[in-house]
């Protein structure tokens, strides 16, 4: 006769703890996190005791915005509870983003994998099958991801699993030894990101004569990224002083303006600015008269420096059609409006500043990361770098 399982009774979402016929101790918590996610765990171990700890610190670091990790814990459980806790430490776009990834490709590639089950082939596999599942753009829809979007997931799992190993959830970090592969694509593209100092001139003459393209003149000048442009106030700007204080930017999120911090520590800055820049923001006063004397009524006005003609601020969405137009006008090669932090770190490179100054300037956390993914090589600093040694052999006799 099978040995009865014994159940203790306890209240409505206080969780279980049994006795299994093996003798053991089972132990189950349904457990609702700080954003109102529900997410059930269980767990088995050997007495009774050790049932009832595991049910209260599970049921503890739930109300603590914690989340306790069983065998049975699933990728998709970890990875949301992962998420949770960090979105308020991190600025709000670089969190959509990661939300983003989160739901529209780890959790229907590996969310109902056991954590601890996950290998590194598990993941080169995963890589490996990444498509656009964007259904807004049909053109992608269907085709195999990018390579960036591909290395920013293997990024945002290796988090994932860094943490899981330093909490001692896990023995091994899978994403230490998976990569994601390049494909043959990326590897012969050798399409600059930047422009060259010939075709910035070009945008620059363009978009200066423009009332909504100085912002990307700005842009151009100091290297500072769209959200931190668009995102700069009157009250962070010194005219007299010629210095500009970044300490939030402009994303969109939804279609709708949120103001939030900078992109990383380092990003948070402040900066001198001169020449056409400084011209620029000492413009803007009397650019607004005009817009509030051309809209009259409909003029709603804002602390923003850079504002649309009722002087509201200007969504970073809502750039790139003009971005477009004025590229075309202006007859250089539309790369979006990344180019303009692209070229602006290459051009002052190909000058001879030094790298680390510059990065520091843009807000990168470190040089490195600077140099190997914004600084463009033009063709012609690569011009006549031949060694020619007959100057140093002129004098030499050969002997036989």
């Amino acid at each position: 006769m099978a040995k009865k399982v014994e159940t203790p009774k306890r209240g409505n979402g206080r969780g279980t703890v049994r006795r299994l016929p093996s003798g053991r101790w089972q132990w189950r918590a349904t457990v609702e996190l700080q954003n109102g996610e529900i997410l059930r765990a269980a767990g088995t171990v050997d007495t009774k005791t050790e049932a009832e700890e595991a049910l209260s610190r599970a049921r503890t670091d739930a109300g603590r915005g914690q989340f306790n990790v069983t065998h049975s814990t699933t990728l998709e459980q970890y990875v949301r509870a992962w998420h949770e806790l960090r979105q308020d430490a991190q600025a709000a776009k670089y969190t959509h983003g990661q939300k983003s990834l989160i739901e529209t490709h780890i959790i229907p590639g590996l969310g109902k994998r056991r954590l601890s089950s996950i290998t590194p082939r598990d993941l080169e596999a995963f890589y490996a099958g990444l498509q656009h599942q964007d259904k807004r753009r049909e053109d992608t829809l269907g085709k195999p991801l990018g390579d960036s979007m591909r290395r920013q997931i293997h990024n945002l799992l290796h988090q994932v699993f860094a943490e899981a190993v330093r909490h001692g959830d896990l023995s091994r970090n899978p994403a230490d030894v998976a990569r994601p592969r390049y494909t043959r694509a990326a590897a012969q593209d050798e399409t600059a990101k930047a422009w060259t100092e010939e075709e910035a001139g070009k945008f620059y003459a363009v978009a200066r004569e423009d009332r909504r393209g100085v912002a990307f003149c700005f842009m151009l000048s100091t290297g500072i990224r769209i959200g931190e442009a668009l995102g700069l106030r009157w009250e962070n700007v010194e005219l007299e002083a010629g210095r500009i204080h970044i300490k939030e930017a402009l994303v969109s999120l939804g279609g709708k303006a949120h103001r939030t911090t900078p992109k990383t520590a380092r990003s948070r800055r402040s900066m001198t600015i001169d020449g056409d820049a400084l011209t620029i923001l000492r413009e803007m006063p009397e650019r607004v008269a005009l817009d509030k004397e051309a809209q009259g009524g409909h003029y709603v006005g804002s602390e923003a420096v850079f504002t649309s003609a009722r002087g509201l601020p200007i969504l970073p969405d809502n750039v790139y059609k003009l971005m477009r137009r004025l590229c075309l006008e202006a007859g250089v090669p539309y790369k979006g409006t990344h180019v303009l932090r692209h070229s602006f770190i290459s051009i002052q490179g190909q000058h001879g500043q030094a790298l680390e100054v510059i990065s520091a300037h843009v807000g990168h956390a470190r040089a490195s990361f600077t140099q190997d993914r914004y600084r463009t090589v033009f063709d012609k600093e690569r011009a006549a770098l031949t060694l020619n040694f007959a100057p140093l052999t002129k004098d030499s006799e050969r002997t036989p």
